[in-house]
């Protein structure tokens, strides 16, 4: 089951995470749904994909206890798909005790299922972030 709109699917992952509740999380992508993995969590930024790749995935961050703030920057709608930028802030622990926190900007594409729930079915947590960018594009060639 997912979100109302694409405009709250990241909210109510926050929810989740906030709540500890690994299976609320994993809930909300799409079957086929693939989210980038954060090294700093999971060690590395491999993209996991199906049920039991994004189950382990939200419990990678669940495991840190955390506390997620997010808001939406922009959600582009187009059919069932909807493309969307957040901003996100978890703070947590780490298994040996030491603080974490996590600050990113992500690049989200969701789906709206047939019972007109939205979901995750691409993450990329942190998409969006500015050390992506360079000064300038690189020239196009000429033809």
């Amino acid at each position: 089951m997912g979100a109302p709109s694409p405009e709250l699917v990241d909210e109510w992952l926050g929810r989740a995470f906030n709540t500890g509740d690994v299976e609320a999380a994993a809930a909300l992508y799409h079957p086929e749904a693939r989210v980038v993995r954060l090294d700093r969590v999971h060690g590395d930024d491999a993209v996991a994909k199906g049920a039991a790749g994004i189950r382990e995935v939200m419990a990678g961050y669940i495991g840190l206890n955390p506390r997620m703030d997010v808001v939406v920057h922009h959600v582009t709608r187009a059919g069932d798909f909807a493309l969307v930028r957040s901003q996100w802030l978890i703070t947590g622990t780490k298994s040996d005790g030491e603080p974490l926190e996590l600050h990113h900007h992500g690049m989200e594409v969701m789906r709206r299922l047939p019972d007109d729930s939205w979901v995750f079915y691409i993450d990329h947590p942190y998409g969006a972030d500015s050390s992506w960018a360079v000064d300038r594009p690189a020239p196009a060639p000429a033809n």
